[in-house]
């Protein structure tokens, strides 16, 4: 496959992730087949990332980085940005407490704040599909099976979380786009 016809399937993939006409795990899925004929792993990693999830280790230094921005008052770096949209924001609660039933969240008394979504896009497509997206619905993550806390977060932090990949997946769809545009010049 010559880099022009990589450049049109590419162009087509991003056209249908603008106008929602693909699932955004099926995008990524596409845009790995047709890829890995001109690109090593390095250069895909994006695109597992998102395809699959994080790994914890990686978390962790997404986490440690988060850390250490906050405590220093310094630019945000390139990889920074690349995982912000990736953070929902809730509150931890124990799971127990959920089990006896909530009349309002407000009875909850906690704090907000924010967690790394590490699942792949396809395990975000398969909760959305379950949810319907608004303000008054809460959504309980629960990170580990021997964990007693679950993370609420609006339902709407989902659908925000879904349409940012989507962004994020199309601009670096673009970005190869013009990087193989840029290769045949030359």
């Amino acid at each position: 496959m010559n880099s022009a016809l990589l450049s049109e399937c590419l162009r087509e993939l991003s056209a249908k992730l603008d106008s929602r006409d693909i699932l955004v795990s099926d995008a990524i899925l596409k845009a790995l087949k047709v890829l890995r004929i001109f690109y090593g792993n390095e250069k895909l990693q994006f695109f597992n990332r998102e395809l699959l999830g994080y790994l914890q280790e990686e978390m962790d230094e997404i986490e440690a980085s988060k850390k250490r921005r906050e405590e220093e008052v310094r630019p945000k770096s390139q990889q920074d940005q690349l995982v912000s949209y990736r953070y929902l924001t809730g509150f931890w609660v124990e799971e127990s407490i959920l089990r006896r039933g909530v009349k309002t969240i407000a009875c909850l008394h906690t704090q907000k704040t924010s967690l790394f979504c590490n699942y792949g896009v396809g395990e975000i497509e398969q909760l959305m599909a379950r949810l319907h997206c608004d303000d008054q619905n809460y959504v309980g993550i629960k990170l580990s099976e021997n964990s007693s806390r679950v993370f609420l977060c609006r339902a709407s932090q989902i659908f925000r979380l879904y349409s940012s990949i989507r962004h994020q997946v199309k601009l670096k769809i673009d970005e190869l786009i013009a990087e193989l545009c840029d290769e045949d010049l030359h």
